[in-house]
């Protein structure tokens, strides 16, 4: 059996239509939400049918163990066939589904059971906590059919195929494909992308601009290697809370490693070598750091939800006296760098504990967290941005924001973060000497303007459906050769765009016109240059601007570089 638990404010679903024939009447045919709820998404395999009496007490003992942690008495059991690969016959996975509801009541729980059988339209919010997406996967093995819950789960060996049919033309994996910026490999491995040049490009270039403007604002980068000790992550607190997550350790002289789910304890302890007293802060740390999680195969989903991805990550260490302020300037940042990529219409959740109705599920001092939410709620008022309060959202270890924003099809996203934490510098003893000589703990602000660089890439193509800005265009200019007598002058003109810095290749394919500019146009080329024998007699260039139909011809070499350097130096939005 394999599981994906999910802690929600709301869920809802809708049955559509059957999927099989023996499919079970619904209860009700109309939306069915369920409120403040663990969410748990099962596929019974053909494994469990060894056992089904023992798979569904083990499903009771996951599910309480979370639900114990999340403090919900609600739990949604939902049939999704789609987390495995080697499914059950349909009478038994609709016994254990039900067998697993009753024994849940029993338990005192509150369950929904979503309908077997059904297609279902459903959609979801997720709680902003450490435990809102587990995945799991019990067996039973051997004759003693002893019972094992595996943090790994066994890759499937299905080809990795897009299914075009049912998805919108701007989907990122379909851009992704044809433009050339990233492949899933079956060798690879699902959830694993590999950037292609056009991609790596496209990141190299994001990276590059974060650090351009991070660095303006005051931030040191570092480099940070990919595994540390499992004694961090205890320290931390990170395990047992991301266990289910992360990959399994690595023995290493006897301890155990971890590959990084997050880039936070390593930068901490670089924050230990550098500061010591009050004069020291605030310390900014950046990094394009790699982190990976051990994503379930079914639902890995190209850049959006990968196992491996780059986080444009950043910890900010503060006095508490200078936290407002310093949130005040993420929040500019958010801003100033938004406004290059043309990110309109976004707006922020400030999500705070509620200590009334869910004590146990914050640690810290409770004063330490009231100055922190005071601050946050100052700085956002202060910062005249759109923002909603969303009380028991926050993490275990502080409030938070999230800026959410609606995708090209309506839903709503999150697309970034800043975390503030009062909690984790304690437990790894993160101080600095105050003007009274003695010793404080710092703040810190986790942070990630762009969040997963994987994602963003995938938000950019699917806002502007693969026509990106001339300056993150991984080809900014295409030149073409009317006629093979003008192979020379294509070569000539390619390579001293590239002097000036910008980004050209040469078509001197044996093809007509019509049909190279054509093709640079499905790649989404922002210009095409087409040089013939007019333009070699006249010295000038014949240019098409992507997005409009009529060719400039005429135009002088030296005043086609001083556009395209000037556009791309202002970071001209264009998604024509």
């Amino acid at each position: 059996m394999k599981i994906l638990l999910l802690h929600c404010d709301w869920v809802e679903w809708e049955p559509t239509k059957k999927a099989v024939k023996s499919a079970e009447e619904p209860v009700e045919m109309n939306v069915t939400r369920a409120e403040d709820c663990l969410v748990v998404f099962t596929s019974v395999e053909k494994a469990d049918e060894k056992d089904p009496a023992k798979i569904v007490q083990e499903y009771l003992k996951n599910v309480k163990d979370v639900a114990g942690q999340v403090k919900t008495k609600n739990i949604v059991v939902y049939p999704y066939a789609h987390l495995s690969s080697n499914l059950s016959s349909l009478d038994i996975a609709l016994m254990v589904l039900k067998n697993c509801e009753t024994e849940l009541k029993k338990e005192g729980f509150q369950v929904w059971r979503a309908p077997f059988g059904w297609y279902k339209k459903f959609s979801f919010k997720t709680k902003g906590h450490p435990l809102s997406e587990l995945a799991r996967e019990l067996s039973v093995d051997g004759k003693d059919s002893k019972i094992t819950v595996k943090k790994e789960v066994k890759e499937s060996t299905g080809k990795i195929i897009l299914d075009r049919r049912n998805l919108p033309p701007n989907d990122h994996r379909i851009l992704g494909q044809d433009l050339k910026i990233f492949h899933l490999s079956d060798e690879i491995g699902a959830g694993l992308p590999l950037w292609m040049p056009n991609g790596e490009t496209l990141k190299h270039t994001l990276v590059e601009y974060m650090r351009q403007v991070e660095e303006k604002h005051g931030y040191k980068y570092v480099s940070t290697p990919h595994i540390a000790k499992g004694s961090m992550y205890h320290a931390t607190g990170h395990l047992p809370y991301y266990a289910d997550s992360m990959y399994p350790p690595i023995d290493i002289d006897g301890s155990e490693y971890y590959l990084k789910p997050m880039n936070c304890p390593h930068h901490h302890m670089i924050f230990k070598q550098l500061v010591q007293s009050y004069k020291d802060l605030p310390l900014k740390l950046a990094e394009p750091g790699m982190t990976y999680r051990n994503e379930l195969s079914g639902v890995t989903y190209g850049l959006i939800r990968a196992r491996g991805f780059l986080q444009n990550d950043s910890h900010i260490y503060v006095r508490p006296d200078q936290l407002k302020e310093e949130f005040l300037k993420v929040l500019k940042l958010f801003e100033e760098v938004y406004n290059v990529m043309g990110i309109k219409g976004y707006w922020f959740r400030l999500s705070l504990p509620d200590f009334k109705e869910n004590p146990d599920k914050y640690t810290g001092d409770p004063k330490e967290w009231e100055h922190a939410c005071e601050e946050i709620r100052k700085a956002m008022k202060e910062s005249g941005h759109k923002f909603v309060e969303c009380v028991g959202e926050a993490a275990f270890y502080g409030p938070k924001i999230d800026v959410q924003i609606k995708n090209s099809q309506g839903k709503e996203e999150s697309i970034a973060t800043s975390q503030i934490d009062i909690v984790v510098p304690k437990r790894l003893d993160l101080v600095f000497v105050d003007d009274k000589d003695k010793k404080q703990n710092v703040i810190i602000i986790h942070r990630a303007i762009l969040g997963s660089f994987d994602r963003f890439i995938a938000y950019l193509l699917e806002q502007t459906e693969g026509r990106l800005s001339l300056w993150l265009a991984p080809v900014q200019v295409k030149v073409l050769t009317f006629t093979d007598r003008n192979i020379k002058s294509v070569e000539k003109l390619a390579e001293e765009l590239k002097k000036e810095g910008i980004r050209a290749e040469a078509d001197l394919r044996d093809h007509t016109v019509e049909y190279k500019v054509r093709d640079a146009e499905m790649q989404k080329i922002p210009y095409i240059v087409v040089i013939g024998d007019k333009e070699e007699e006249k010295n000038t260039l014949a240019v098409r601007t992507r997005g409009k139909k009529d060719v400039e011809f005429g135009i002088r070499k030296e005043d086609f570089i001083s556009k395209l350097k000037k556009e791309i130096e202002e970071k001209m939005i264009k998604s024509s």
